[in-house]
C-alpha cells in the first residue's frame, strides 16, 4: 500500500515494540519514517532496525533509496517469511490479499513476530481496482477483499482499536455528517473504544 490514513498514526506507532521491525507492504515508507522519528512514542529507547517488504518493485526501488530501511525487498504475500521481526507490521494491506489467502497471510504474519502484529484496515467492505502512484500504476492497489473484525480478528485473539469516523455517507446520508460535524473530534475518541464506530480497524496480538 503507498499510503494509509493519518489518524493511524498515532495508533499504530504507540503499538511498535522491540529492536527490529517488518513493514508489509511499506509502499512509499511511511512507517519506517514515522518509527525512526517518532520511537519514543513506543517507550523506545532508540530506533528499531526496520525492514520493508512490497509486492510493487518501484515501491522496493522507492524506499530502498531512505535511510530508515536496513533492507527493502521484493515479495508477493502471502509467501514465506524467511526470518523473524519483534514487530510484524501490516497496515492497509490485508485488504489487497485475496480472500481465500487471508487466514494464510495471518498465519505468515504470525509465524515471522517474536513479539506482536500490527495489522490495520478499513472497517467496511471497500473493492477496487488497482490505481495510479507516484512511483506508477499499481494493480497491487486493488481492494480484493474485506475482513471482519468480530469474525476474524476476534475469533484469532486480535485486540482491537478503531480509528477515525465510520464514513456515514455510505449510509443515512449527508445529513447525518453534518449533524455530528461539531463533534466529530469527540466521536473518533469514542471510536478508539467502539470500533463499530471507526472507519479503520487497528488489530494486535502479542505472541
Amino acid at each position: 500500500m503507498s499510503s494509509s490514513p493519518l489518524y493511524l498514526d498515532s495508533i499504530v506507532v504507540p503499538l511498535i515494540t522491540g529492536d527490529t521491525v517488518l513493514d508489509v507492504g511499506c509502499g512509499l515508507g511511511r512507517w519506517g519514517n514515522l518509527i525512526q522519528s517518532n520511537y519514543w512514542e513506543a517507550q523506545l529507547n532508540k530506533p528499531p532496525l526496520v525492514d520493508g517488504v512490497d509486492a510493487f518493485q518501484a515501491n522496493v526501488e522507492y524506499c530502498s533509496l531512505q535511510k530508515c530501511y536496513r533492507t527493502v525487498w521484493h515479495q508477493v504475500m502471502p509467501s514465506p517469511l524467511e526470518d523473524k521481526w519483534d514487530t510484524v507490521l501490516a497496515c492497509e494491506i490485508i485488504e489487497h490479499i485475496e480472500q481465500e489467502k487471508v487466514e494464510s497471510f495471518l498465519n505468515i504474519l504470525e509465524k515471522a513476530a517474536n513479539k506482536r502484529v500490527i495489522i490495520s484496515t478499513p472497517n467496511y467492505p471497500c473493492f477496487r481496482e488497482g490505481s495510479e502512484t507516484i512511483v506508477g500504476f499499481n494493480d497491487f492497489e486493488a481492494h480484493l477483499s474485506y475482513v471482519s473484525s468480530r469474525d476474524d480478528f476476534r475469533r484469532r485473539g486480535y485486540k482491537l482499536v478503531g480509528g477515525g469516523l465510520r464514513k456515514w455517507t455510505k449510509y443515512p446520508g449527508l445529513f447525518v455528517e453534518q449533524l455530528i460535524a461539531p463533534w466529530k473530534l469527540g466521536f473518533e475518541s469514542i471510536s478508539k473504544l467502539i470500533p463499530f464506530l471507526a472507519d479503520s480497524i487497528v488489530a494486535y496480538k502479542d505472541l
